[in-house]
């Protein structure tokens, strides 16, 4: 039995449905995210199992243990709010110690409880300090602290590297996760940041409009997305327009427009849409590649160029690593090349998951 499971939780307000029949299955020391754009679902869904919101149906059962009739302050779970809503009267240890408090854990045990959460997080030498006097790494660490220290069973994170920079917000992600792995927290991300979600989880729950569209690990996730929205939030992509059609010999041809490929498909004829990423994408001389093109712009990101080329089939993008050689120039005629397993076939209409196919948790089998 699954440690979490989550079994047709909806949300109405009214007419308004913000979540519909999400079904999950969650391991105990899985990471989850749950990705997607503002006003999805996500956000409505953490409050739900956190026990903020009321579902107006389905089931959250942890443990065994049916908790959406057990109030919030029952359900002893960690919470990491975007704020981070330390109180800001209060020292890093007493902000830390808050939960023990109220646990009504006391003395020897409650002070190295203390001690511990925040080594755990490298923040030991702060105990004394005020939280105006952190940067927001370090005010983040210490709501993680302040979450972990009441040994929860299950932690849910609410945009909590959203306040930082670009730079830090990178390094806390490998860093929380290393945090969640050493402690083994079965923990639920929110994000609306795909880098995020793809860098820190074991799986990606991706929504749209209140339901669940995708769940699966983060390489499938982004090499397999279920339809041209996933295809499209979820990293940059080619979106090309094209036609399945069986030839004389039973070969399943993909029609691109003048472009003509065999591939590895059901024969059938039908208009597909194909995601093609930008960094399976490669400039060659001309006569070497698939399509002619002309570089059209280019922009430099340091690790990587960006090229938009003008094609037969539309404005391509190319990402190209920066090898350190001369770039290729706008108005450059070149050719683009591509492997043809980079082509993801996508389902031209979206298929939300619900409870006539609910999720399960990964097969480690």
């Amino acid at each position: 039995m699954s440690y979490l499971r989550l079994a047709g939780l909806s949300k109405r307000y009214g007419d308004f449905t913000a979540v519909e029949d999400f079904t999950l299955d969650i391991e105990q020391g899985e990471f989850v995210s749950l990705l997607g754009p503002s006003g999805c679902g996500k956000t409505t869904t953490l409050s739900m199992i956190a026990g903020f919101t009321t579902p107006t149906s389905g089931r959250i059962e942890m443990a065994g243990t049916e908790l959406s009739r057990v109030p919030a302050n029952k359900r002893g779970i960690g919470i990491v709010f975007q704020s981070y809503a330390l109180f800001p009267h209060m020292t890093v240890s007493e902000n830390v110690r808050f939960g023990l408090d109220m646990r009504r854990v006391k003395g020897a045990e409650c002070t190295q409880r203390v001690v511990d959460a925040l080594e755990l997080v490298r923040m030991g030498g702060f105990a004394k300090r005020y939280p105006r006097e952190l940067s927001g790494g370090q005010r983040q660490r210490v709501a993680l602290a302040r979450a972990l220290v009441i040994r929860p069973p299950l932690l849910l994170l609410d945009e909590p590297l959203s306040n930082l920079d670009a730079k830090l917000r990178e390094e806390m992600q490998s860093e929380l996760r290393q945090i969640q792995q050493r402690v083994g927290t079965t923990t639920i991300m929110v994000t609306h940041d795909q880098s995020e979600a793809l860098s820190m989880s074991d799986r990606v729950v991706v929504m749209r409009d209140g339901r669940m569209v995708q769940v699966a690990d983060p390489l499938k996730t982004y090499e397999s997305p279920a339809d041209a929205f996933v295809s499209g939030f979820v990293g940059k992509t080619n979106l090309l327009e094209g036609r399945l059609v069986a030839d004389q010999e039973g070969r399943t041809m993909l029609h691109l427009g003048e472009l003509r490929l065999e591939i590895d498909a059901a024969s059938r004829t039908e208009p597909v849409s194909v995601s093609l990423r930008p960094e399976k994408l490669r400039l060659v001389p001309t006569g070497q590649g698939r399509l002619s093109a002309r570089v059209v712009g280019r922009q430099f990101a340091g690790a990587t160029w960006h090229y938009r080329v003008e094609t037969g089939l539309g404005e391509l993008m190319v990402n190209a690593p920066n090898l350190g050689t001369p770039s290729h120039a706008s108005g450059e005629r070149v050719d683009v090349d591509w492997p043809l397993a980079a082509m993801h076939l996508l389902d031209t209409e979206p298929r939300p998951l619900g409870p006539a196919n609910a999720v399960g948790a990964p097969d480690h089998g």
